[in-house]
């Protein structure tokens, strides 16, 4: 049976959202594309530079997990106006910064404020929309989201010919000024509520065990990583008997929602390290400036946005592990040629693989979520959410930390063996990414049995 229309003032509300993940999105792809300019201007190493991404998503990471107790305790529609305007704030303290270390440290604070933008966002649009229309709602706000690795490149490329970094955050405050006014305007509060007592002690051990972990797979620093592992491995322990844990960690045991959060992680770990690698290798192995980079980037996020409806459509209709699937088997076989050219590839050749990459990754980012959202109930949304945009975000600090250590040592040898190295890496994330969507197939066919039996 066919769901019934969803209203305009649902419409509205959910676009005025999406607006928020655009720039959200837009951040992460214009400041992928401006890290040559800001390593060169504040004098530090490709190693170091790329933290000024991945502080991003330790930050966001880090602020997830408090998002369900701050939805119950402020209203999902509140929190998002709360977390957009610091979202600003912080966008222009980047801006300022006077040196590299502030502007990690920024964009650490930029990363929590995003992470509860997006997860309050994605709780509003959940409630309203409901399990049945979510694929096609989230499918046909993702046009708006995936607008931003078209845009973002573009306009990062241009405003990079024209002025320094720091414009490239100074671009966030319309947009988010315009949103926020939209938001006061159309988007319901929701009720505040009495949330059960923070678990402080699982907050703690995550906000720690996270960022040691991934620092220390950046630098290879053995004890650190086993003490991050160790934080987390409590962490765990821990969330399995707390009585009011503070992430539902029990919803990652059904088959449907482990299988969804796999392949989430390895998907941002493979789309994450793409937005890293594939403007450094337009500009360092190609020879393209950062507008032509921007521009040479743009079809790839135009085939990723038409995509993203389809994948919405197809995924209400089919499940979002089959769609899933397809689009990462459509990735995994334009990822491979990656590392194999150079200057010499006739340039129509590469534009024709990021076009089909563009396709896979529209086909495979909706999908999964939305397996993951539809499968709980109204109240464990928000737990739902949050695991989700964690685990996105971890794999994306981790797949884009491998691959540019990776490619920074390669490139000691010659740009052909560095990026050859980095788009090995990304391949071998993506057949990982491959087999996890088929587990997710095979996880909702098995619950639609059991369901109908």
């Amino acid at each position: 049976m066919t769901a019934p229309p969803l209203p305009r003032t649902v419409w509205i509300a959910s676009g005025v959202m999406a607006l928020g993940g655009f720039l959200g999105n837009m951040d992460g792809s214009i400041v992928a594309l401006g890290l040559e300019s800001m390593r060169l201007d504040l004098g530090v190493g490709l190693v170091e530079i790329q933290w000024v991404a991945t502080a991003f998503l330790l930050g966001l990471s880090a602020a997830l997990p408090l998002t369900p107790w701050l939805v119950r305790r402020l209203g999902a529609g509140r929190l998002w106006l709360w977390s957009l305007a610091a979202f600003l704030l912080t966008s222009v303290a980047c801006a300022l910064a006077p040196d590299a270390v502030a502007l990690i440290a920024f964009r650490a604070l930029q990363g929590m404020a995003g992470g509860v933008m997006v997860t309050a966002g994605q709780t509003v649009i959940g409630l309203a929309v409901g399990p049945e229309r979510l694929g096609r709602t989230m499918g046909t706000l993702g046009l708006v989201v995936g607008l931003a690795p078209v845009v973002g490149p573009s306009a990062g490329g241009f405003l990079l010919a024209h002025f320094s970094w720091p414009v490239l955050f100074w671009l966030n405050l319309p947009i988010g000024l315009v949103a926020f006014a939209l938001a006061l305007k159309y988007v319901p509060r929701g009720d505040r509520g009495q949330p059960p007592p923070m678990d402080w002690r699982g907050l703690g051990l995550i906000s720690l065990g996270l960022p040691v972990l991934l620092y220390a797979l950046t630098e290879l620093d053995g004890v650190l990583a086993a003490a991050g592992f160790a934080a987390l491995a409590l962490f765990t322990w821990w969330s399995l008997r707390a009585p009011h844990p503070v992430l539902q960690l029990r919803l990652a045991a059904r088959p449907v929602m482990g299988s969804a959060l796999t392949t989430v992680l390895l998907s941002g770990a493979g789309m994450f390290g793409a937005i890293l690698l594939l403007p450094l290798w337009f500009q360092v192995r190609l020879g393209a400036g950062p507008a032509e980079a921007g521009v040479l980037l743009a079809p790839m996020g135009i085939a990723t946005t038409v995509f993203l409806l389809v994948a919405g459509r197809l995924t209400d209709r089919y499940g979002g592990g089959t769609v899933a699937l397809t689009g990462t088997l459509v990735v995994l076989a334009s990822t491979v040629p990656l590392g194999w050219l150079g200057p010499d590839t006739p340039m129509w050749l590469i534009q024709a693989l990021l076009l089909i990459r563009g396709a896979g990754l529209g086909l495979s980012i909706i999908p999964a979520s939305t397996a993951a959202y539809a499968s709980v109930a109204p109240a464990e949304l928000g737990h739902a959410t949050a695991l989700v945009n964690i685990v996105l975000r971890l794999g994306g600090a981790v797949g884009g930390a491998l691959c540019v250590i990776v490619l920074s040592r390669g490139l000691a040898t010659s740009p052909a063996t560095g990026f050859g190295w980095a788009f090995g890496v990304l391949t071998v994330i993506c057949v990982l990414g491959t087999a996890a969507t088929a587990w997710l197939r095979s996880a909702e066919r098995s619950s639609t049995v059991d369901v109908a039996g």
